[in-house]
């Protein structure tokens, strides 16, 4: 399916039409002088056919007009399209009249009415278009969204203004404006066929498939992780379990299976009777610290006489150090033993003699005085073995009594942790009820765990089949089909583009993708167009290069629109007030002739691909021959115009 063009209508605010009829599978040519209208008529039927913005020039046709319209050509039928112009300051308006049938007359100036939107007639065009249902799933990594390819991106090769067919950088329409070119980049695969009618619905299987395995393998995910390393639930709820004295043993099973059967055996076992726990109560508190004032007492007792003990012990060895101290003096008198009867009347050391008032005591006397302090020595130093054993047997009652005061103490407060414990035992029962009921709560939410044998051959499967539309849908293989394509319409750029006599048509052409240009791969690398020279250059391969496309389109049956518009191809060679007259026989240059080679390209194409493509071209030149004559469908000189001119 896909449609050109029958009529374009004017509404005047006067309720007058003006109807310019156009053949299908033809080349139509509208030749005229310059401010006739011709430029307005793309934006006309670029309006009608679901444009944003209204993008008729302001002037007379805005003044003088009220609604345009086209008539279309189905493969079965006709659809009237016509659409009022907005009111300053608005874009565009959305009354749309809109009619579908085997044969649509164009309705009068009252009928016109508001019967649909823009979005409705947007979905219409697409299917008189032929677009099926497509996306385009931007590459992983890119942040835009997904496109569909609509009737708007497939006017991308249909209309050539004058201000594009010229240029040497914008190949397509509208290719200058922001977000264009990557629509354009983003729909060619589908209107080329490289992704075809069947790739939406494949792709939507792949996505359904890929949510599929993704439920799957979170089945399994979960019964893994509930079998294998997810037990930190089950861990929590054991540790708990142990903190409250449910369970007895601190081992922490390392498998679920074990996790389970022992939370299982905690549930289900009987717990002690609270009267069970409680322990017996009595005197025992005060039996405890009546002891412990007892060894107190006791302790003080026995520590007075070990502090007692040791200061006699230490007296005693004071006194002994004392009298060995003198005792060792008086045996200073050993010097005299050697007199007979005990007198000395020299000194020993200096032999000086003694005066009677210098005599010392006799050495007898100071032998006795020695002899009964050695006695008295002697009988202190007896004694100390007996103290020591004594500061040794207090010493180890002081020990035995801290001990038993420690014991005691421990005794104390375990008997006080246990009053604690027993007096909070009902907040403890209740705790041990929640945790309880938590593990039967986690115990009853537990899958049923299957044998997840099958459950691992259907993601098997479903990967398998995921790798094959991947295959099928990947980059790689939608570019593959892409260069096939461009590789059959760089064929037909070429022959078309020798035939035209274009620079650098020697060697072999296409079309760039990336970039949206034509290039020529020369002797030293590409040359793009951009580098490519003259306007002739650029007029040329635009029309050659959309020529291979609507030929692929139509040969292939592909979703666009059946026509191809461009406005004034011939504005390089002469200017635009020119008129070649058939009644004034110029001579046939060099310019005439190569815009005669456009035409009779446009011409050729047209019949090779009849009835199923038509070539629309407004343009200033009258080229003075009969096949061109033929083409004229209308012709804008000595006062006609597309607007007429009471109209004002």
């Amino acid at each position: 399916m896909s449609f050109q063009i029958n009529d374009i209508v004017l509404y005047g605010t006067n309720e007058e039409k003006r109807i310019l009829t156009l053949r299908p599978g033809e080349l139509n040519v509208i030749t005229g002088a310059s401010k006739t209208g011709k430029t307005a008529l793309i934006e006309i039927m670029d309006y009608c056919l679901g444009a944003s913005e209204c993008g008729i020039p302001e002037g007379i046709i805005r003044q003088s007009v009220a609604w345009v319209g086209i008539r279309i050509h189905l493969e079965q039928g006709q659809a009237f399209i016509a659409r009022r112009l907005p009111n300053p300051p608005k874009a565009a308006s959305s009354d749309i009249y809109y009619d579908v049938g085997s044969q649509v007359p164009i309705p009068e100036f009252s009928m016109l009415a508001q019967t649909t939107n823009p979005g409705a007639l947007e979905k219409m065009l697409s299917t008189h278009a032929g677009i099926v249902e497509n996306i385009h799933e931007p590459p992983t990594g890119q942040t835009r969204q997904a496109l569909s390819a609509n009737i708007r991106h497939a006017l991308f090769y249909c209309f050539q203004q004058q201000s594009e067919v010229i240029s040497n950088r914008h190949l397509f329409h509208k290719q200058s404006e922001q977000w264009i070119p990557q629509s354009i980049k983003d729909t060619i695969p589908y209107f080329l066929g490289a992704v075809d009618d069947d790739f939406v619905s494949r792709t939507g299987e792949l996505r359904h498939i890929r949510q599929k395995l993704r439920g799957l393998e979170r089945n399994l995910a979960e019964f893994e992780s509930i079998r294998g390393s997810g037990l930190s639930k089950a861990h929590s709820l054991l540790s708990e379990a142990y903190d409250l004295g449910l369970i007895s043993s601190k081992k922490t099973p390392g498998e679920w299976d074990e996790c389970v059967t022992l939370l299982t055996q905690v549930q289900t076992q009987s717990q002690p009777a609270e009267e069970d726990e409680i322990a017996n109560e009595g005197g025992e508190f005060e039996r405890l610290q009546n002891e412990r004032n007892a060894l107190t007492r006791e302790f003080h007792r026995v520590k007075d006489q070990l502090g007692s003990a040791q200061e006699m012990t230490a007296d005693q060895h004071g006194y002994s150090d004392e009298a060995e101290a003198q005792l060792a003096r008086l045996r200073s008198i050993e010097l005299f033993e050697d007199s007979s009867d005990g007198t000395h009347h020299a000194c020993p050391v200096c032999n000086s003699e003694f005066t009677d008032d210098s005599t010392p005591p006799s050495v007898i006397e100071l032998k006795l005085a020695a002899t009964e302090l050695e006695n008295q020595v002697r009988a202190v130093e007896e004694r100390s073995p007996q103290m020591h054993f004594v500061v040794r047997t207090l010493e180890q009652r002081v020990d035995d009594a801290k001990r038993q005061l420690r014991d005691n103490r421990t005794a104390l407060e375990s008997l006080q942790a246990s009053n604690q414990r027993l007096e909070g035992l009902r907040d403890r029962s209740a705790r041990r009820a929640h945790v309880l009921g938590r593990i039967g709560l986690y115990l009853e939410s537990l899958p049923v765990l299957e044998d997840t044998s099958e459950l691992q051959r259907k993601i098997r499967d479903l990967r398998d089949q995921i790798a094959n539309l991947e295959e099928e849908l990947s980059v790689d293989a939608v570019q593959d089909r892409i260069q096939s394509v461009l590789s059959i319409l760089s064929r037909d750029m070429s022959e078309w583009a020798r035939n035209l006599r274009l620079e650098h048509s020697e060697f072999p052409l296409r079309l760039d993708l990336k970039r949206l240009t034509v290039v020529a791969d020369g002797l030293d690398g590409p040359i793009p167009m951009e580098r490519m020279g003259s306007g002739e250059n650029w007029v040329g391969y635009h029309l050659i290069s959309h020529f291979a496309l609507h030929k692929w389109f139509t040969e292939r049956r592909r979703p666009v629109p059946r026509f191809l518009f461009i406005d004034q191809p011939s504005q390089v060679y002469f200017p635009e007030d020119q008129d070649w007259d058939k009644d004034r026989g110029e001579e046939h240059g060099e310019d005439r002739e190569a815009v005669s080679r456009m035409y009779k390209l446009a011409l050729r194409v047209t019949q090779l691909l009849a009835p199923n493509f038509q070539v629309i071209i407004t343009d200033h030149a009258n080229i003075n021959e009969p096949w061109f004559q033929d083409s004229i469908t209308e012709r804008w000189r000595e006062g006609k115009k597309l607007v007429p001119a009471h109209w004002k």
